[in-house]
């Protein structure tokens, strides 16, 4: 996204975590998830205040700490246990705020994400044996993304997620072709953008092509 700010169409808005109005959502999401109901008004207010002076009929926003913390930072931690009420909480306000507001999720096959999150658990080990039973047993890790899917499609209802195989998308080595086709973009607006090769990967079967 950082790659093609200039190529998006003109009535989109990209912002990533670093947006100073996203990044304190985010914080006061944190403060509500801890049992600071108060900042319940707090996100509203702010979710009213980006809709309210949105000059643009999109805005695609996207930061990874929405998911809350890793698995892998905790101990029988649920997986991204926070999600659902930060999700939640973002709907509510922007709803009330009179506007759409829709979640992507990205289905990436469960045994190949478990391997990348072992792998990074355990980076100053890489020669370390996965064990998958045992990391999902002591982290308490379910054996699919069946029982998170439900929960979110329940929480959010059928009209406000959608969920992309992440495999799929990125068959072609265009991973959020899905993503921007939801905003609105044509396909001619999209093979026009800038298109990178995988950063931040460790592992060669990860972008390997033959794996996708």
């Amino acid at each position: 996204m950082r790659q093609n700010v200039d190529r998006f169409p003109t009535n989109m808005l990209v912002w990533a975590k670093g947006e100073p109005i996203f990044k304190a959502m985010v914080i006061a999401l944190r403060e509500y998830v801890s049992g600071n109901l108060d900042t319940m008004t707090l996100v509203k207010d702010i979710a009213d205040d980006i809709a309210c002076n949105l000059a643009h009929d999109v805005l695609l926003m996207s930061n990874e700490d929405i998911l809350g913390g890793l698995p892998s930072r905790r101990k029988n931690e649920s997986l991204y246990g926070e999600t659902i009420p930060f999700l939640r909480v973002i709907q509510t306000a922007f709803r009330d705020a009179g506007h759409d507001v829709q979640f992507v999720f990205y289905v990436r096959d469960y045994n190949d994400w478990l391997k990348s999150l072992y792998r990074y658990t355990f980076i100053n080990d890489p020669n370390r044996a996965f064990a998958p039973k045992r990391f999902k047993q002591k982290r308490n890790l379910p054996d699919d993304w069946v029982e998170v899917c439900a929960a979110l499609t329940h929480a959010l209802g059928e009209d406000g997620i959608t969920y992309v195989n992440y495999q799929t998308d990125r068959a072609d080595g265009r991973l959020g072709t899905a993503l921007y086709k939801l905003c609105g973009m044509s396909q001619t607006q999209i093979d026009a953008l800038r298109w990178i090769e995988p950063v931040n990967v460790s592992r060669r079967e990860t972008v390997d092509p033959a794996n996708w």
